[in-house]
Formats: structure tokens, C-alpha cells, sequence
């Protein structure tokens, strides 16, 4: 029999079907890494995907923290010896120690993955358990999948297992929906971890969990199995019933599993072969000013590329020209004062300890003001944080609103037009994690007047000086706050202008994709037919055998 995902590829190829090309060959990349099946953490920015997989290692491994990670792909793997290799995006490769990884993967020490890693390849002896598996930590996947990058974009579609950590502080977002509604359609081995149980009751654990047991089944149409779990599981109980149920399963069943998900994602891309051939085979017979005719009618005016930009445009603007007045009655209503206060007091408490003569005592006041103005900026960004991500996330939510209404107002008229109904698919923008400011302090002096030190005796002037020096706190305060705001601002913006070119590339795609179908015919009722008929006549067993 004809094997189906050659025939897939046969007829985009004849119909130029170039995202059926694209999966398709990833599909057979899937196929070729049998050597372990990948199983994918997933979840949002401080669900618990790193502790649970230290968990699991029973080490912590992976680095955790108050700031986002990176969007790289870190891959653990058994190996006799423990190895840590990072690749770059050039294909170049370094191994570095564990002590090392944090430098790569987060935020903090790799801000916007500016050493150009691609990702993180880890070999530990603590898997031995599961040499037949390869655990896959996703930053930057949690909240986005269908970014328009090649690096999440190619592998998230040769995926095999998946976990969905899901914060029991706030269970079931509708990013978390998402991602399990991405992942299923990739894989039929999905599971769900409530982390953070620890936060409830055991009877408050059951009713989240019944839940997520009814709110998922609605999201993707199937059930799921959940697994409480906590940070705080001293005697592994959790991690005990995950690993028995699930790592130990795959590892037992590998050829079958990666069976089944070979079928599941082959079903997938049939159903989306046949939508496209549905849509050429009724305009077959069409003349070219009644596939004129039907182009229009589907996309009107909504529908239109220049209509579509001036509207992302408007959400982008109206977005960014509030950030920096939000930020400023945020930050300044609450911390300004605060920090005068605090740097004053801090500042009459250390001056007495300074010795020396001008000069010194200068360079002290310098130094001082300088690590503790870091220190309480730094304190301030932790504590609105979740503001300042906030202001962001709703426009991303925005965002991803509109994509999502694009969507369905398309297929709504390609459905009504040509009586053809697309397969569902998402669109997520990125989360962005924000980078912290510099700190820029004045000079204790604006003239050279702490040179002349041999002229002054600090026995006389030294309460004059403490005042000179208390005066300026509060405008150092001031400054270095608005230059906080002016940092965020910038970061904000530059992730909410990042929000609308990945939306408008996904629209601007999905456009681009629906008017080539649209187009000239490549072929007659007849051929495109025989098509459809060749796919729909392969068992759903057929999948099995290309595996076996």
C-alpha cells in the first residue's frame, strides 16, 4: 500500500501546498529520532516546569528564579558521565559546566539571548530510569507556541510526550488553554501537572482538579490525566506517582507510543490536506471571473491586508503611548517618596562610619549611592513586576484576540462561500520578560572642589558636607526612578511592537496562504479529486505501519 505521508507530500508538492511541505518533513524527521521519545514541559512563566523536572532528577539541574528564562530549548538526556553542551545559531558548539548553564539560559545573564544560543543539550547519570526518553524544558514555549521563529516553530512540531504544568495559584488561564489545545493536536500523550498544591486544601485540590477535568475536556474535545503535584513533596510522592504512571509507561511501551503520536500528527495533516483540496476542487470548474467573484466575497473589506494593518497599528499605538503614564502612576505614586526616605535614612546612618578627608569621604558617598540606589531600584522592579508584565500581557492579549477573530471570520466565510471547514489551529504572540535599568548617579560635586581637600579641614565642615550630600538624595531618587520608568517603557513597547509584527506575519501568512488557494487553478476537477480520493483511502492504521 502506498504509504500515506509520501502521498501528502507528493500532492502539495504538485499543488504547492508549502506549509503541508513543512510539516510533512518534520513529520519525517519525527520518525527518524526513534532513539528516545521527547517528552515536553510546558506552562506558563512560574508554573514550577524547572522544579519538576529537578524533581525528577532529584537535583536542582535546571536554574530557578524571580525572572523568566530565555526562549531556548534546554534537552536532558541519560549518559553515563555528566556533559553540558550548548549549541549557537551558527551550529558552532561549546560544552560548559552545570555550574555555568544559568549564564545561557536566563534572562538575568543572557538578556534576550544575546550570546545567540540555539539551545542546551544536558547528559546526567540521575536518568538511568529513563534512557529511552528525552526530557524537554520550553522557556519562552509556556505562553507561545506559533512564534514566527524557525527554532520554536520546526521543533515544536516533533514533539512527542507532553506535561502542562498549571499553577494551582491560578489554575487554567487562557494561555494555559492554548497550550493544551496546541499540544493535543500534536500529541495523544498529553498530561497535566497542578503545581502548587500546597497552596490548598486537599478538598480545594479535588474540586480544581474536577475543574480542569471539565474545562479541558471542552478546550480540546478529549480528557486528560492530572497530577497534583508541589515543590514541598519532601518524600516524593508526587513525583513517585508521575514517574510510575507516565515516565515509566513511555520508557516500557516506546515503540508504541511513538506509533500512536506518528498516527495523531499523520491524522492532523491529512484532515488539513484534504481542507485545501476541498477548497481547489470547488473552484475547479470555476471561470476566473467567478473565482474572482468568490475571492472577494471571502475577503471583504475585514478581510483586507490594508484594513487588517491599520487596525493592529491602532491596538499597537494606543497600547504604547499609555505605557510610560501608567508606569509613572504606578512607580512614582508609590516608591518616590519611599526612596527619598530610605536613601536619607540609610545615608545619616552610614556618613558617620566614613573617614578620610574630602576627597574620600566623596568617593564613599559616590560608591554608597550607587550600590544602594541599584539595590532599591532593584527591589522596586521585583515588586511591580507583575504591573509592568501586566501592562504588556494586555496587549498581547489584545493581540491575540484579534488573531483569533481573524481566524474564525475567515474560515466563518470560506465555510459559508465554499462550504469547507479548516482544521482549527492557534496563534499565541510571545511573552516578553523585561530587562532591568542602569543606574546613573551624579558626582558628589559637579565642580572639582573635593580636589582641594588639603584646604578644607573635615573637622570643621563635616556636618555642612552631610547636609550638602543629604540634598541631593532626593533628586538622585527622582532621577534614577523616572529612568527605571523610561527603561520599562522602552522594554514594554519594543515587546508590544515585537506582539504586532508577529501577529501581523501570521495574518499577512494565513492571507497569503488562503489567495494562493484562491489562485489559479494547477489542477482540473478530476485530478484533485483522484487526490482525495487517494487519501481517503487509508486506514487509520496505515500510520502504524510506517512506524513499525
Amino acid at each position: 500500500m502506498q504509504d500515506l505521508l509520501t502521498t501528502i507530500r507528493t500532492i502539495a508538492q504538485k499543488q504547492d501546498f508549502q506549509g503541508i511541505i513543512r510539516e510533512v518533513d518534520d513529520l519525517k524527521q519525527f520518525t527518524q529520532s526513534n532513539q528516545w521519545l521527547d517528552v515536553v514541559i510546558l506552562g506558563q512563566f512560574k508554573a514550577g516546569k524547572s522544579s519538576l523536572i529537578n524533581s525528577f532528577l532529584q537535583r536542582d539541574v535546571l536554574p530557578m528564579g524571580v525572572l523568566p528564562v530565555t526562549a531556548i530549548i534546554t534537552r536532558l538526556v541519560y549518559a553515563p558521565q555528566e556533559k553540558a553542551v550548548i549549541t549557537k545559531l551558527d551550529g558552532s558548539k561549546f560544552e560548559i559546566s552545570l555550574d555555568e548553564l544559568s549564564g545561557y539560559v536566563t534572562e538575568k545573564e543572557n538578556p534576550e539571548n544575546e550570546k545567540e544560543v540555539y539551545l542546551v543539550d544536558i547528559e546526567l547519570p540521575e536518568l538511568k530510569g529513563f534512557e529511552k526518553l528525552r526530557l524537554i524544558d520550553t522557556p519562552g514555549l509556556g505562553s507561545a507556541f506559533k512564534h514566527n521563529t524557525a527554532v520554536t516553530e520546526n521543533w515544536f512540531n516533533r514533539i512527542g510526550a507532553a506535561f502542562v504544568v498549571i499553577s494551582a495559584a491560578q489554575p487554567l488561564s487562557e494561555n494555559d488553554q492554548e497550550v493544551i489545545k496546541t499540544a493535543a493536536e500534536q500529541s495523544p500523550e498529553v498530561y497535566l501537572v497542578l503545581s502548587r498544591t500546597d497552596l490548598l486544601s486537599k478538598a480545594e485540590v479535588e474540586e480544581v482538579m474536577d475543574f480542569l477535568k471539565l474545562k479541558t475536556r471542552e478546550v480540546a474535545g478529549r480528557d486528560f490525566r492530572i497530577f497534583p503535584y508541589s515543590i514541598k513533596d519532601s518524600v516524593g510522592k508526587f513525583r513517585n506517582n508521575i514517574q510510575s504512571t507516565v515516565l515509566d509507561h513511555l520508557s516500557r511501551h516506546l515503540l508504541e507510543t511513538q506509533q500512536n503520536i506518528f498516527s495523531h500528527k499523520l491524522t492532523h495533516l491529512r484532515s488539513l490536506t484534504q481542507s485545501y483540496l476541498e477548497i481547489r476542487l470547488n473552484l475547479a470548474s470555476k471561470k476566473d471571473s467567478e473565482r474572482l467573484a468568490l475571492k472577494n466575497k471571502i475577503l471583504d473589506e475585514q478581510l483586507k491586508l490594508n484594513f487588517i494593518q491599520k487596525e493592529l497599528r491602532y491596538i499597537s499605538e494606543s497600547y504604547e503611548n499609555s505605557t510610560r503614564d501608567e508606569l509613572e502612576k504606578e512607580l512614582i505614586k508609590n516608591h518616590l517618596k519611599p526612596l527619598q526616605e530610605l536613601l536619607k535614612k540609610e545615608f545619616h546612618a552610614g556618613y558617620d562610619r566614613w573617614t578620610g578627608n574630602l576627597y574620600k569621604i566623596s568617593r564613599n558617598y559616590e560608591k554608597w549611592l550607587k550600590e544602594n540606589m541599584a539595590k532599591s531600584l532593584d527591589d522596586i522592579e521585583k515588586q511591580e513586576h507583575d504591573f509592568a508584565n501586566e501592562l504588556l500581557a494586555k496587549a498581547q492579549m489584545h493581540f491575540n484576540n484579534y488573531t483569533t477573530h481573524f481566524r474564525e471570520r475567515l474560515n466563518h466565510r470560506i465555510n459559508e462561500v465554499l462550504h469547507v471547514q479548516l482544521p482549527e489551529e492557534d496563534f499565541q504572540v510571545k511573552v516578553e520578560s523585561l530587562r532591568k535599568p542602569d543606574i546613573v548617579t551624579s558626582w558628589a560635586f559637579e565642580s572639582h572642589i573635593d580636589m582641594l581637600w588639603f584646604l578644607i579641614p573635615m573637622k570643621f565642615f563635616r556636618k555642612t558636607f552631610r547636609k550638602t550630600f543629604a540634598k541631593q538624595l532626593p533628586y538622585e531618587a527622582d532621577k534614577n526612578l523616572h529612568r527605571l520608568i523610561s527603561i520599562l517603557t522602552k522594554n514594554i513597547n519594543k515587546a508590544i511592537k515585537k506582539s504586532h509584527d508577529e501577529a501581523h506575519t501570521y495574518i499577512t501568512s494565513k492571507l497569503e496562504s488562503i489567495e494562493h488557494l484562491l489562485a489559479e487553478q494547477h489542477s482540473g476537477e478530476e485530478e484533485i479529486s483522484t487526490y482525495l480520493n487517494q487519501l481517503a483511502t487509508f486506514a487509520p492504521d496505515d500510520a502504524k505501519e510506517k512506524t513499525a
